[in-house]
């Protein structure tokens, strides 16, 4: 079997150096690009922004807000007449950021814990007093019952399917266990790594924490060869992102799955019933757009309902959750969401469906305030399969 030290591959940084230097040629300030920002960029420009990138500066003022703001969209990229990469300039600006010691102290409370090198006595704490809840709290009974004896578990076996929950696991959501059960049910031949220290790697690139990611990839790469899965699964778009990455990188053999992706491999069997609800769809920036996957999500669940489109949808034109704004700006997250909640109910829906946990997590915070719905497409699969 091949080994990481086979292969030569370049680091984030590097990536980004390049990327960046060639963007900055390519770039000629069309403005297009701030105009179709989420972050609201005010009164800067992309001069300021392309001379930010350039010097060796210190950020600071207006420009370093903004660059903690940026939620890595991806919109700028789908504007811009010369396509010249904003969003991969900004990770660069991220990463500037978080090397001079930055980065908002939000991101410190992030990252606390996630990583196979941060504190593993507050890390052994932190799961045993997760698995105490679910233990005790009903509530949590298929958590209890799909999720504890996985959690940051030593010995993986090789099996076909590998469920990728990753630092998710702890989701609020019953989006980890629901996946697991799901492979249960369908009786198939899987393995689940999931935990704190199996973070994929990919928060910490978008928080320009380029280094970390780098090692957090690399050790994705080293668990997924203990299982030597024919798929791999997720159903965070930041972790399938990275599952893409460390099978390009590394030369590895597997297939990176969403979990709209995975579901419908096994549609007939899956039971799915159809009813005269209508809902509406948000898009993942990074599946959608960035992966170019639009279609699966919808795929999946017209089998269940129909899907009435916003005006900003698929993988061109969707909005985003704002979640990686990592809380820098709580309003700024919260007029993302209520945005985004006014155009879904624009479209006579009550209920906008997601296919990525961490979009859940996000609109979940302020979707009360506008009275809508927000549901995982997993969830309503599931529940589907359930019904009599």
């Amino acid at each position: 079997m091949d080994t990481m030290a086979d292969h030569k591959v370049k680091t984030f940084t590097v990536q980004l150096s390049e990327w960046t230097g060639e963007n900055l040629l390519n770039c000629f300030g069309a403005d297009e690009c701030m105009k179709a920002c989420p972050a609201g960029p005010g009164d800067i420009t992309i001069a300021d922004l392309n001379e930010a990138t350039r010097n060796t500066a210190p950020l600071e003022g207006a420009i370093l807000k903004f660059t903690a703001d940026c939620v890595q969209c991806a919109r700028c990229d789908t504007v811009c007449p010369p396509a010249a990469g904003r969003s991969r300039m900004m990770l660069s600006l991220k990463e500037k950021m978080a090397s001079q010691g930055a980065s908002p102290k939000t991101h410190a409370r992030y990252f606390a814990l996630k990583g196979h090198d941060k504190g593993p006595f507050r890390r052994a704490v932190w799961n045993a007093l997760v698995k105490l809840k679910w233990a005790i709290d009903p509530r949590d009974k298929l958590k209890r019952s799909r999720l504890s004896s996985h959690v940051s578990k030593e010995n993986l076996r090789h099996a076909e399917h590998l469920v990728y929950l990753g630092c998710y696991i702890f989701t609020k959501t019953s989006s980890a266990a629901q996946a697991v059960d799901v492979a249960e049910r369908l009786n198939l031949d899987y393995e689940v790594l999931g935990g704190l220290e199996t973070c994929c790697g990919w928060p910490s690139l978008l928080a320009g924490r380029t280094a970390e990611a780098e090692d957090y990839h690399e050790r994705l790469a080293e668990l997924v060869r203990r299982v030597s899965p024919r798929y791999a699964v997720t159903g965070c778009a930041e972790c399938f992102m990275s599952l893409q990455v460390i099978k390009e990188k590394y030369k590895m053999d597997f297939t990176p799955l969403t979990v709209p992706m995975w579901l419908n491999m096994f549609a007939d069997r899956l039971k799915l019933h159809k009813t005269a609800e209508t809902v509406t769809f948000h898009d993942s920036c990074h599946i959608s757009r960035k992966a170019g996957l639009p279609k699966p999500a919808r795929d999946l669940i017209s089998r269940m309902v129909d899907i009435e489109e916003m005006p900003r949808s698929g993988p061109d034109n969707t909005f985003c959750c704002g979640y990686w704004g990592l809380d820098s700006d709580l309003e700024l997250e919260k007029s993302i969401h209520l945005d985004r909640f006014a155009e879904a109910q624009k479209t006579g829906a009550s209920t906008m469906v997601v296919e990525c946990v961490t979009c859940m997590e996000s609109f979940s915070k302020h979707a009360p305030l506008a009275g809508v719905r927000i549901r995982d497409a997993l969830d309503m699969v599931h529940e589907s399969m359930a019904a009599p």
